[in-house]
């Protein structure tokens, strides 16, 4: 007898506690022909509560991350209170959903969506616990001047964050009428803390230890040159080889451009290649290429964007210790250990 993973339980937490979902709201599911059982399971979830609910399925292939759907799927996403977005492909960068946000439709991207994503992470992640130390790090960044980010690895990384603050609250909930997530974006179960440096200033290395959001775990590590706030040079194994075929894929110069500082914090997040997943680890830290203007505040709008993922960084925030390999050491933070941090 097979034994499947209960995937609804998953889904049931998804609409009633990150999104809240009310009688009477119209509910949109966008998904793709390989993740159309986790549409299912929202929709079951969904339908317990309000009966307008409909989905729309995109085909798999031809898509990256950060690519925008169809128009028809566009148009329908700004027509309702709720979308919800289990794909492969993540939808959270595009256009299409920042539109839909813009105009006050709660957007939930779940990107990477597989069995264990929705019957583990989404019913394990602690995010009430969380949503405090996710604001906190998020004002720090936002207050900060420069960033220095480096790790064991070799990453050595300097970030303008002046004038910079973060825009987007991501630990999991979106809440209606709530000022602290009226951006209207989330993306469950992942939980950082991110920002936008200035375009265009961003230098140093990444040494890319963890994974990448375009080729998943890496077990030889990808290394990047940034000058200039941009991708000079990627170079490495058979990861890095498949990391060039995806950026020529994309066929815009602009995913060459550094987009994000990310701080992963969620402390039951596991390495898996399931990139939602792997960025939001507590004791990860990543860097952004391509599309920000869609969700961090930049001024970058490419059709697509990247997440490069490294192990266990020493951050430093106008020349002050916020992370020390991975491990939170400012007093202002609350102390937290997970499964990869001890």
């Amino acid at each position: 007898m097979e034994i499947r993973p209960d995937i609804f339980k998953g889904a049931y937490r998804l609409v009633t506690e990150s999104a809240k979902l009310e009688q009477g709201e119209d509910v949109l599911i966008v998904t793709d022909t390989a993740s159309t059982k986790y549409a299912e399971a929202i929709m079951a979830a969904a339908l317990s509560i309000t009966k307008h609910v409909d989905i729309m399925v995109m085909p798999l292939y031809g898509r990256l991350h950060g690519q925008n759907p169809s128009d028809a799927v566009a148009k329908a996403m700004k027509t309702v209170d709720v979308v919800f977005m289990p794909t492969v492909w993540s939808m959270s960068h595009c256009t299409a959903r920042r539109d839909a946000s813009r105009l006050g439709v709660r957007c939930y991207t779940i990107p990477s969506a597989d069995d264990e994503l929705f019957a583990r992470t989404m019913v394990d992640t602690p995010y009430g616990d969380l949503k405090e130390v996710v604001m906190t790090v998020n004002q720090m960044l936002s207050e900060a001047k420069e960033a220095e980010v480096t790790t064991k690895a070799g990453t050595e990384l300097w970030f303008n964050l002046e004038g910079r603050y973060n825009i987007d609250l991501e630990h999991g909930w979106l809440h209606k009428g709530l000022e602290e997530y009226a951006d209207n974006f989330s993306a469950p179960p992942c939980v950082e803390a991110n920002i936008a440096p200035i375009e265009g200033t961003t230098q140093g290395k990444i040494v890319v230890d963890a994974a990448h959001s375009a080729v998943g775990a890496v077990s030889d590590p990808i290394y990047l040159t940034v000058e200039n706030g941009r991708i000079v040079n990627v170079d490495g194994g058979k990861e890095a080889a498949a990391l060039q075929m995806r950026l020529d894929e994309v066929q815009d110069d602009d995913i060459y451009q550094v987009a994000e500082l990310g701080i992963g914090l969620n402390p039951k997040a596991r390495l898996r290649g399931q990139f939602i997943e792997d960025e939001s680890i507590f004791g990860t830290g990543h860097v952004g290429h391509g599309n920000n203007e869609s969700t961090m505040g930049g001024t970058i709008t490419c059709n697509g964007h990247f997440d490069n993922i490294f192990w266990y960084p020493t951050i430093k925030l106008d020349g002050k210790n916020i992370f020390e390999e991975g491990r939170i050491v400012s007093n202002d933070l609350p102390k937290m250990s997970g499964y990869y941090v001890k």
